[in-house]
């Protein structure tokens, strides 16, 4: 991945791709024992929603972690690209396509 720099600005509303991450964790089964599961996360940053009520105001970006279906999803993606995110019944990322 190296040393990307890159503009974030809050003038875009969309997601902007930052990195992913993938591996296999140990998930429990029903028997009590566990197994290993298949893991994959990009992580994004958007501005904050511009919601302000008497208990909660917040201002500028939110970093967030997807969990998404496979790798592919990510494949051809660029630290720094504006990205829109479509997502299954589940709120996995199926698919990810560059916005620009």
């Amino acid at each position: 991945m190296g040393n990307n720099e890159f503009i974030v600005s809050s003038e875009y509303p969309g997601y902007v791709f930052v990195g992913w991450a993938a591996g296999r964790f140990d998930a429990a089964t029903a028997d009590g024992g566990s197994e290993k599961k298949d893991f994959f996360n990009i992580y994004v940053i958007s501005p904050v929603s511009d919601y302000v009520s008497e208990d909660y105001h917040a201002s500028g970006f939110k970093a967030e972690k997807k969990k998404c279906i496979s790798a592919d999803v990510w494949k051809d993606l660029h630290v720094g690209d504006r990205v829109r995110l479509f997502f299954d019944d589940k709120q996995r990322v199926v698919m990810v396509a560059v916005d620009n």
